[in-house]
């Protein structure tokens, strides 16, 4: 689990087709393997893929009702019949109206248009428009992002003598309303291959039918209004939408159009900046913004205005309402979220969904996208007035929103969307029995997709292939938006070598980490919380964003984090390591240790003296037991009757001096473990070894010294003369070793040097496997070399193995 809470995914490359798919695109092997991972195996689809272009626009002509909606609207230009285009209060249907209002101003028709308000229409084709329209003089009226499930309002407008042509995206959930034509790539038996198009995405290729049924070119001029709808709305920037998305992007960035050049110049992009970023972000709002907090009308005078001066007060306007909406925003944003925490304690919440009177309900679909993204479970928030609220719906990939709310039709008045985004109006008192209604749909497919949200890593790099070429190699993935996602790369086992706060509210995470010779430098956005949990030295991978930058006329490689986890953590069953071994601040870090974990804390040290030297560095409220390695002979202090945290500040000797902590009792069930041990304890190791433990060597000198100070028959004291020979000085249990074993070999008869010595010299030291003291030292000098070993080069799983053997659990 990450330090956000989030479960990684890395992906499964081929390493051979990555290499064979780099090679024919000329592209770095990381670039091919992020294509791989976007399914993306074919060198020419992939060619395409890097290289939008128009003729990858698939004909209009083959959409379902196409024909039929330029004969009538080219015969409306020709009779200079009155054309209304009705559109949506969002950017997608703004775009979408704004597309078909120029296209048929060029054809010389006679058209107006017709954005609903948010707050008193609401979404969708009404009654009460189409019959102001039928009363001025309108005979067609054209849908742009809606009108595919009012069947009664298209019924009615045949009623009154007023035709009707419906194009749209959303999923049609009936029948499909009775109309002069319906354009919609979802309806049953529309061969059109592409079905993910927006709203303006369809109402470009309208316009695409219309001017090239009336003879004109194609009208590229208009890419720039179906980018901007595409990237708005929540759909797929794959296949046409992909394409749209690009070319539309270079006419934006030529800023032709006075509303997006003024637009660009209010919220200050400039114009070398415009990337499918900056659309989504912060072009696009500025769009929506008129829409959810009044009236659409602005942002569609500004697309449509051709007067630079007049442009520029438009978008100081509709930047400023932006403005107000961010601020909006943020409350709500901070009552939902502890609204969803409430709800969220029930394990039988599944869908989250929450009502107040004091939400903005032209604001609830940005929050609800943002909830959905904390709490990894779709969400459908209600703005409520004079006893009716006002919904939108949002959801997770593999979960169809709109489905679930078709599941509850006779609870709703309006509803529609797709499967990532739905809106809908209800009765105050029906509320509770929508929650129940979702919530119930959800249970049986949902399982515990809360529990555990995943983060999915598109390529996993190396330290060397985070440079400037990958960087630059990665633009050619743009656009980026839902299902082309900006790439998330994973890399792992860095060393933070430095960690501070910064921004002016100090709320930003700076990092430096290190592998190797490799260092880079990071940001993590809003990561202000993590700070405590992050420690100069600790190893941690990371999730990270790339692109190239610039900073005072220099260019820089731009690494912004979106996730940490640690590389030396592992939790199996109720243990959790954290291997610090190497660190050069041990007594730092179990200082750190133990001011921040609480409960009872042991502490293993190799002597008492270096146990008390730790023990004074300890917070005041801490008092944490410790063992020494004298434990192995008999000194092991009072152990707690629950263990909530152990710290390995030296390297044992054996595993008996920390198995009776691995079998004791874990305060709720968990032991966490540091190993703070290094190399160099080894060292320290094998002196107390040699100091307790007689080896063969050892023994061989012991003997040899005997021959030389000592006659046949002589009483033998240890250590006497003899222990002058060795380079340590043992302790009484390794003479009370030798005395056994050179008694149990026949070299000692009762305290004196044997007759037979020469003839034992003779047979060394195969002797030796004559005392069973000396097999079980061997036996235990074996144990603690390989137990030491275990915990200086075994991988944490290894050690973790090991350490739930110990327990017996």
């Amino acid at each position: 689990m990450s330090l956000n809470g989030k479960q990684w995914v890395w992906p499964e490359h081929d390493r051979d087709r990555a290499h064979d798919l780099a090679k024919k695109l000329n592209v770095p092997h990381a670039l091919a393997r992020l294509l791989l991972s976007r399914g993306i195996e074919d060198s020419r689809l992939a060619g395409a893929f890097l290289c939008p272009s128009a003729d990858q626009l698939h004909s209009p002509w083959l959409m379902r009702g196409m024909e039929q909606a330029v004969s009538r609207l080219l015969k409306a230009v020709g009779d200079r019949e009155k054309i209304v285009i009705y559109g949506d209060y969002d950017a997608d249907g703004i775009t979408a109206a704004v597309i078909l209002v120029e296209t048929l101003q060029a054809l010389g028709g006679k058209v107006d248009f017709f954005l609903p308000s948010r707050f008193d229409e609401g979404y969708g084709l009404h009654i009460e428009p189409l019959k102001q329209f039928k009363d001025s003089g309108a005979s067609l009226v054209v849908t742009v992002d809606c009108g595919i499930n009012a069947v009664e309002e298209a019924a009615y407008a045949s009623e009154i003598g007023l035709d009707l042509i419906i194009t749209d995206h959303h999923q049609p959930l009936a029948h499909v309303p009775e109309a002069v034509a319906v354009i919609n790539p979802l309806q049953k038996e529309c061969p059109y291959p592409f079905k993910e198009l927006s709203g303006a995405g369809i109402a470009f290729k309208l316009a695409v039918a219309l001017t090239d049924k009336s003879g004109n070119l194609f009208p590229s001029r208009l890419l720039d209004l179906a980018a901007l709808g595409t990237a708005a709305d929540v759909v797929p920037l794959l296949g046409e939408n992909r394409v749209i998305v690009a070319l539309g992007l270079e006419i934006i960035r030529g800023l032709e159009r006075p509303g997006f050049k003024a637009l660009s110049h209010a919220v200050r992009l400039e114009s070398e900046r415009i990337n499918s970023s900056a659309l989504s972000f912060m072009l696009a709002p500025a769009v929506n913004a008129a829409g959810r907090m009044g009236e659409a009308l602005p942002a569609a005078q500004l697309l449509l205005e051709k007067d630079t001066a007049k442009a520029a007060e438009l978008a100081v306007q509709l930047h400023e309402v932006n403005q107000v909406r961010r601020s909006i925003e943020q409350k709500i944003l901070i009552e939902a979220e502890e609204a969803a925490l409430e709800l969220l304690s029930s394990e039988e919440t599944k869908i989250i969904t929450l009502s107040s009177e004091n939400w903005h309900h032209g604001v609830i679909g940005i929050v609800a996208s943002r909830l959905v993204d904390k709490f990894n479970c779709p969400v459908v928030l209600i703005a409520l007035a004079d006893g009716r609220g006002r919904g939108s719906a949002r959801s997770l990939p593999g979960f169809d929103i709109t489905a679930a709310l078709s599941g509850s039709p006779s609870l709703l008045e309006h509803f529609g969307g797709h499967e990532q985004a739905a809106g809908f109006t209800i009765e105050e008192g029906k509320i509770e029995q929508l929650r129940q209604s979702l919530n119930c749909y959800a249970l049986s497919g949902m399982g515990d997709s809360r529990v555990s949200p995943n983060l999915y890593i598109d390529a996993e790099l190396d330290g060397c292939e985070i440079d400037f070429e990958l960087a630059g190699a990665i633009e050619q993935l743009q656009p980026f938006g839902n299902e082309n996602p900006t790439p998330l790369f994973g890399s792992r086992d860095w060393e933070i070598t430095s960690l501070r706060l910064v921004g002016a509210d100090k709320k930003h995470l700076k990092l430096s980490v290190r592998k190797g010779e490799r260092i880079l430098d990071a940001i993590m956005f809003s990561a202000a919380n993590l700070e405590a949990q992050l420690e100069k030295g600790r190893r941690v991978d990371l999730a990270f964003g790339l692109k190239n930058g610039f900073f005072r006329d220099q260019k820089t490689l731009d690494v912004e984090v979106k996730d940490l986890s640690y590389s030396d953590t592992l939790s199996s069953g109720n243990l959790e390591i954290i291997d610090l071994r190497g660190s050069k601040r041990r007594l730092d870090l179990s200082k750190e240790i133990l001011g921040q974990e609480e409960g009872n804390c042991i502490i293993f040290a190799a002597t008492r003296s270096r146990a008390n030297k730790i023990k004074e560095k300890s917070p005041v409220r801490q008092c944490p037991y410790t063992i020494t390695s004298g434990a192995m002979n008999g000194g092991r202090a009072d152990l707690p009757e629950e263990a909530e945290t152990l710290l390995l500040f030296d390297l044992p000797l054996h595993e008996s001096v920390v198995e009776p902590i691995f079998k004791g009792s874990y305060k709720d069930g968990k032991l966490k473990v540091y190993l703070l041990y290094n190399n160099e304890d080894q060292e320290q190791n094998c002196r107390l070894i040699d100091m307790s433990l007689p080896s063969a060597e050892m023994l061989e000198t012991i003997v040899a010294a005997l021959a030389e100070t000592a006659a046949d028959g002589m009483e033998i004291t240890f250590p006497g003369k003899v222990g002058q020979v060795l380079k340590v000085k043992p302790a009484n249990s390794f003479w009370d070793r030798v005395e056994s074993i050179l008694t149990e070999i026949s070299l000692l008869e009762s305290g004196r040097l044997s007759s037979e010595r020469e003839k034992i010299r003779k047979n060394w030291p195969d002797c030796l496997e004559l005392s069973s003291t000396y097999c079980s030292t061997r036996e235990l000098i074996e144990s603690c070399e390989y137990f030491q070993r275990l915990l200086l080069d075994g991988s944490l799983e290894e050690i973790t193995a090991y350490f739930h053997h110990l327990s017996g659990r």
